[in-house]
């Protein structure tokens, strides 16, 4: 049997929060050493909004999981995966018919569990509220 791949995904909205995706890298990294995650291919997208469901990096790590040789997918948090709850919810659903289980460091959510694929559901809400607060204060 092959060994399934772990994935993980940071992302900034401009170039100037650079030192917000070492950040979510960092965290990344750092759970992975904690959990003795060896071996993970990380995504990243600078520049890219979160409303956009399409983004070069987040594309390309998609299409690995439709392979279906990817265990985990894990972000920093659940807005840097997206801020539509339309997108999220289909970006779990396609996780889940691949049989990938999802991890949000800063929420503490794991999707392996039906309480954790609900608070999920819940977040994903929250994330797009926030994301229409925002464009409404600029």
């Amino acid at each position: 049997m092959t060994k399934k791949k772990i994935l993980a995904y940071a992302r900034v909205s401009t170039s100037l929060q650079n030192s917000g995706l070492q950040a979510q890298c960092h965290a990344i990294s750092e759970y992975c050493r904690l959990n003795q995650i060896m071996d993970y291919e990380l995504f990243t997208d600078e520049n890219q909004s979160g409303a956009k469901s399409s983004r070069p990096a987040l594309d390309r790590m998609m299409a690995l999981v439709r392979t279906g040789q990817i265990d985990k997918v894990i972000v920093y948090s659940l807005s840097r995966l997206g801020r539509s709850t339309t997108h999220l919810l289909k970006v779990m659903d396609e996780l889940n018919l691949h049989g990938v289980k999802f991890v949000s460091l800063s929420e503490r959510l794991e999707t392996e569990t039906p309480a954790g694929r609900m608070i999920f559901t819940v977040l994903a809400a929250v994330s797009t509220l926030e994301r229409e607060l925002n464009c409404r204060e600029s």
